[in-house]
């Protein structure tokens, strides 16, 4: 399977540690044989992100880099059980990707029940494109119902390589990811293959999320990372 779209990637406007610019990532995507990169930085919810105005500003930077077509998006918190995202309505409209995750420092994990309604409510605001990492075991979630409101919404499920990693800090990622392309299968929802780099260093690195689609014989057609169009 030919991938050429990585879908979540941070720069140092994360934090984390990370260095790397959105050209350091685009000339690693292009090494790599990415054609469509998102540059999916954290939303200022996040101790040390960029502010907002970094957000807005993106729209003026180069649409390509290095032949590398980019999207300028955030990975977004959210922040309550009301579905509110980290960043002001008039800027995650500005964004070309919405990526939704659940991180400690803005939301507490809870119970199944609490974090279900959290991501649930933040799909139906319309605003998000992808639902991040749903594979953490910090939060227990519902994920048929979640998978079911992500049909309804047109908003795709995330397979997270960082999750699988064996280094990974989200715990046993696997089971739940591969409940989630069952569920995806089954339901014919959309996944999005993310790296979840922070710096240059994982662009388009999925070697484990396609040894876990080979596994589950996940369909290629539901997978958006094979044509940027």
């Amino acid at each position: 399977m030919d991938l050429f779209i990585d879908t979540h990637t941070h720069t140092v406007a994360s934090g984390h540690g990370s260095t790397d610019t959105i050209t350091d990532l685009a000339r690693a995507a292009k090494e790599r044989g990415i054609r469509l990169l998102a540059v999916t930085d954290h939303s200022p919810s996040i101790q040390e992100s960029a502010r907002e105005s970094y957000f807005r500003a993106l729209r003026f930077c180069e649409p390509v880099r290095y032949g590398v077509r980019l999207l300028y998006g955030t990975e977004a918190d959210v922040i309550d059980t009301n579905g509110t995202l980290g960043m002001s309505d008039e800027v995650l409209a500005l964004m070309d990707l919405v990526i939704a995750s659940l991180h400690p420092p803005c939301f507490h994990p809870s119970d199944r029940e609490t974090n279900t309604l959290a991501l649930v409510n933040a799909v139906k605001s319309g605003s998000v494109d992808i639902v991040g990492h749903p594979d953490d075991e910090k939060y227990p979630l519902d994920l048929p119902t979640l998978v079911d409101v992500c049909k309804e919404y047109g908003t795709m499920v995330e397979l997270n390589n960082s999750s699988l990693a064996p280094d990974g800090y989200r715990g046993n990622a696997k089971p739940l990811d591969t409940q989630l392309l069952k569920l995806c299968k089954e339901k014919k929802v959309y996944v999005s293959l993310g790296s979840d780099s922070h710096g240059r260093t994982g662009v388009g690195d999925f070697r484990y999320c396609l040894e876990l689609i080979r596994e589950c014989s996940f369909p290629e057609e539901l997978i958006v990372n094979t044509s940027p169009s």
